[in-house]
C-alpha cells in the first residue's frame, strides 16, 4: 500500500545522510578555524540569517515553521560536533 511513498522516503534519507555527512565535514572545518582564531562556538545572527534565507526558498511557505525546526536542530547537532572537535583540539 505505502511500498512506493517508502522507496521514496528511503532514496530521500540516503540523500540526506550523505549531505549530513558533508555538512559536518565542514562544521569540523569551522571548528578548527574558530579554534585557532578564538572564536565563539555560536552566531546567532548567522543562525538567523541562515533560516530566513532557507525558509525564502520553500515553495510552500506553510512548510516553514517545520523547516525552521529542522535547521534549529541540525545547528546545534553541528555546534554539539564543533564542541567535540574543538575539545579534541585543546588537548
Amino acid at each position: 500500500m505505502l511500498e512506493e511513498e517508502r522507496k521514496q522516503i528511503d532514496e530521500i534519507d540516503r540523500q540526506l545522510t550523505a549531505l549530513f555527512e558533508q555538512r559536518l565535514a565542514v562544521s569540523k572545518k569551522i571548528a578548527t578555524v574558530k579554534h585557532q582564531q578564538k572564536m565563539s562556538l555560536t552566531n546567532p545572527t548567522r543562525e538567523t540569517e541562515v533560516i530566513q534565507a532557507q525558509t525564502k526558498n520553500l515553495s510552500d511557505q506553510t512548510l516553514a515553521p517545520y523547516l525552521t525546526d529542522w535547521y534549529r536542530s541540525t545547528m546545534l547537532l553541528s555546534k554539539q560536533y564543533q564542541a567535540n572537535v574543538i575539545k579534541k583540539l585543546r588537548q
